[in-house]
């Protein structure tokens, strides 16, 4: 064998066995591509999707909450919260859904709880006309002011006699009897027609079928009562049970809600049972006290007494008659005590009445009131009335009045002795007269026609020549306040009559003085010293005594009048040093310079 046929020998082998590899990768790629990209398909998912995807619970989440709604009430209480937060945040976005939701709802609802209280108000009203003037009307009035209850009320509950003779609970959408209660006093005379009870039930669902079907009403109307003769069929109805209660006599409507609270309770005690009723009543034993306590029973005693009735009645009607009288006479009393008050308040100057009214026996009023017009009390007294009944608010005012406005100038201005103030009203002008220091007339120049009221300030006011100066003045007004005396009576501290134009001159002079003698413009310091004599009767004792009361009590005089005390000192002079002998007292006026020592203005 050639070197040639053994090469090609090794090759066969070769090839032969890369063509079995190709056909077996083939053939594995044909067989199990389709589950390796399955496989792909699920990685990729779990790998770039949430853990739970959303098409796969959406496929099995209704079933899933079927099943849990059927098995317990968790889910129910579960997702009670979630439920309410949603519809919470749901009124919030938009309520107007929800209140296209519930419209059909609601109408009914409120349609039939007016009706109800229209019917209530019929009732009550008819019953409190009939029995308005009666001596047991006039009873149930006064229980009424007691209870805090509407008369009309109190009449229906004492004036209505009804009987509720039995109850029954029916199922709504096949008629059965659930259960019958029966009322004590009747339980003998009904024994004998209690197996009927199934049979009137039946009874009321065909008259309420046939009405629907009849008259064409909608699905959802039912009768509300049936009526025969005194009886009276009322019925509620529940989402479960029907509660149809049959009374004898004229029951109020209150009574509706005692029945529509029995049927909520035994739909609260006995729903899961009403919802899957099997057929058998015994299951719902457990709702029959709430049945039983819809047996309610009414009854009145009738007592009466024409007499004592029309003695009731003209007592009240004279009595009212008084009463009315007596208010009438009080408020024509108050009103012409207003009406005084009025016409006193518009003739006071400086105050304007906003408004005054009286209820109650209160009198109140607002004004606008001056600084300087009549006190508030005064005012009080001049209108009549009196401080605990009287309310009297003030509002600040100033006045045009010219005695006003001249009564503020002065207060402003404060004119020394011997200028006279003036004021023109025509034309608003405040005039001065007289002769002051150039001080004085530089201040009231700045300041006149500040002063509310005034236009214009002309000042005709002479300046005292500077040429004196101010201790020259002084002095000529302190000899002015020294040429002054004053007489006593015989061994007293009593003025002898005649004196007063002297006081106030006196009082004048001083008051002129302590204000020329500013001290804090001129540094100077003023004292006024008071010396009283005696006359040589009596002891000297005695007369030294009386001399220090006699300066005193001028001292206190002076002062009262509106001179500054602490520019008063009274003197007494000892028997060895006195210069005169009678019953005087005169003044010395001391003219202290600081800087250069004192100096007696004489």
């Amino acid at each position: 064998m050639t070197a040639a046929s053994r090469d090609h020998d090794q090759e066969r082998p070769a090839a032969t066995a890369n063509t079995s590899s190709g056909e077996l990768q083939e053939l594995r790629s044909l067989l199990i591509q389709p589950e390796r990209d399955d496989i792909e398909a699920l990685k990729q998912q779990l790998s770039y999707r949430p853990e739970v995807d959303a098409r796969s619970v959406a496929t099995v989440l209704p079933a899933a909450v079927t099943l849990a709604a059927d098995k317990s009430d968790r889910l129910g209480q579960a997702m009670g919260p979630t439920i309410e937060k949603a519809l919470t945040t749901s009124v919030r976005r938009n309520p107007e859904v929800i209140t296209e939701a519930i419209f059909p709802i609601i109408g009914g609802a409120i349609s039939r709880a007016v009706k109800e209280a229209l019917l209530r108000l019929m009732q009550q009203t008819s019953y409190a006309l009939d029995h308005s003037f009666s001596l047991r009307g006039w009873k149930w009035r006064i229980e009424a002011l007691a209870t805090g209850k509407p008369f009309s009320e109190v009449v229906l509950l004492h004036s209505l006699v009804y009987r509720v003779e039995q109850v029954f609970l029916i199922h709504p959408e096949s008629g059965l009897l659930l259960q019958h209660v029966i009322a004590d006093s009747l339980a003998a005379s009904l024994e004998a027609n209690a197996q009927d009870a199934a049979m009137v039930t039946s009874m009321l669902t065909a008259i309420q079928d046939f009405v629907r079907d009849s008259f064409r009403v909608e699905s959802k109307a039912a009768l509300d009562s049936i009526e025969v003769g005194d009886l009276t069929v009322w019925i509620e109805r529940g989402p479960h049970a029907v509660l149809a209660g049959v009374i004898r006599g004229a029951a109020p409507l209150s009574l509706r809600s005692v029945f529509r609270t029995a049927l909520e309770q035994c739909h609260r005690d006995a729903l899961d049972i009403l919802k899957s009723f099997s057929g058998d009543p015994d299951e719902l034993q457990l709702v029959r006290p709430h049945l039983e306590s819809c047996l309610q029973v009414h009854q009145r005693k009738e007592e009466r007494s024409a007499l004592m009735t029309w003695l009731v009645l003209s007592a009240l009607v004279l009595g009212s008659g008084y009463a009315l009288t007596r208010s009438m006479l009080i408020q024509r009393q108050q009103a012409a005590r207003l009406r005084y008050a009025i016409t006193q308040v518009h003739k006071q100057k400086g105050i304007v009445l906003l408004d005054a009214s009286e209820q109650n026996g209160r009198f109140s009023l607002r004004i606008l009131r001056d600084p300087d017009a009549i006190a508030e009390p005064e005012l009080i007294r001049v209108m009549g009335l009196s401080q605990p009944e009287t309310s009297l608010v003030t509002m600040p005012y100033l006045t045009m009045e010219p005695s006003f406005v001249l009564r503020r100038a002065e207060r402003a201005l404060r004119p020394p002795q011997g200028v006279v103030l003036s004021y023109r009203a025509e034309d608003g002008v405040l005039i001065s007269n007289g002769m002051a220091l150039p001080d004085w007339i530089s201040d009231a120049q700045r300041i006149g026609t500040v002063i509310a009221g005034v236009q214009k300030y002309e000042c005709l006011t002479q300046p005292i020549l500077r040429t004196r100066s101010l201790l020259s003045l002084l002095a000529d007004k302190a000899r002015r306040v020294e040429a002054i005396e004053f007489t006593f009576r015989a061994g007293s501290t009593e003025l002898l009559p005649g004196q007063e134009s002297k006081l106030a001159s006196a009082v004048a002079e001083m008051k002129e003085l302590l204000r020329m003698a500013d001290p804090d413009r001129s540094g100077l310091l003023i004292t006024i010293e008071v010396i009283a004599y005696t006359d040589p009767i009596g002891t000297v004792d005695y007369n030294q005594k009386l001399r220090e009361s006699r300066a005193n009590e001028m001292r206190l005089w002076l002062s009262n009048a509106g001179v500054d005390a602490r520019h008063l000192k009274p003197v007494v002079i000892g028997p060895d040093k006195l210069a005169r002998i009678d019953r005087a007292a005169s003044f010395h006026v001391v003219i202290h310079e600081p800087k250069d020592g004192t100096k007696d203005a004489k």
